[in-house]
């Protein structure tokens, strides 16, 4: 997942020449599910020396205690123009709905997946993106 993430904002950058920090995107891609899977806080990234810019998309689609279903944490994500946390969670997605994943038996996370990747896809190309 974070290659993908990596090669989607390299092309942001060098293709498209849009204000992405690849480096940043990498950091970020890799450290994705940190606040949400361990006790980890943003601060406390911070203080590792994590840029701030990683620290933010590492944020930005984060569960919070707000009651928001998933589709509202993607529209959350969609209206903050963070082209690099889009482009974090358009390979997380494409990560997690790979056929060669087995998900819980009844589970609608490939449903949810699906539905929120074209509207990743959407959001990245109205800021500039031409990637896949």
């Amino acid at each position: 997942m974070a290659a993908a993430a990596d090669a989607r904002a390299r092309h942001a950058r060098l293709t498209n020449g849009l204000k992405v920090n690849p480096a940043a995107v990498l950091q970020a891609a890799y450290l994705h599910d940190v606040l949400e899977d361990t006790e980890t806080t943003a601060e406390a990234l911070r203080r590792a020396g994590f840029a701030e810019s990683a620290v933010v998309m590492v944020q930005l689609p984060t569960s919070t205690d707000e009651p928001l279903s998933y589709a509202e944490r993607i529209s959350a994500l969609i209206q903050s123009a963070n082209l690099g946390a889009i482009l974090i969670r358009s390979s997380d997605n494409e990560d997690d709905a790979n056929a060669v994943r087995t998900l819980p038996a009844g589970s609608t996370l490939s449903m949810r997946y699906a539905a929120s990747m074209p509207r990743l896809k959407d959001a990245a190309a109205a800021l500039g993106y031409t990637g896949p």
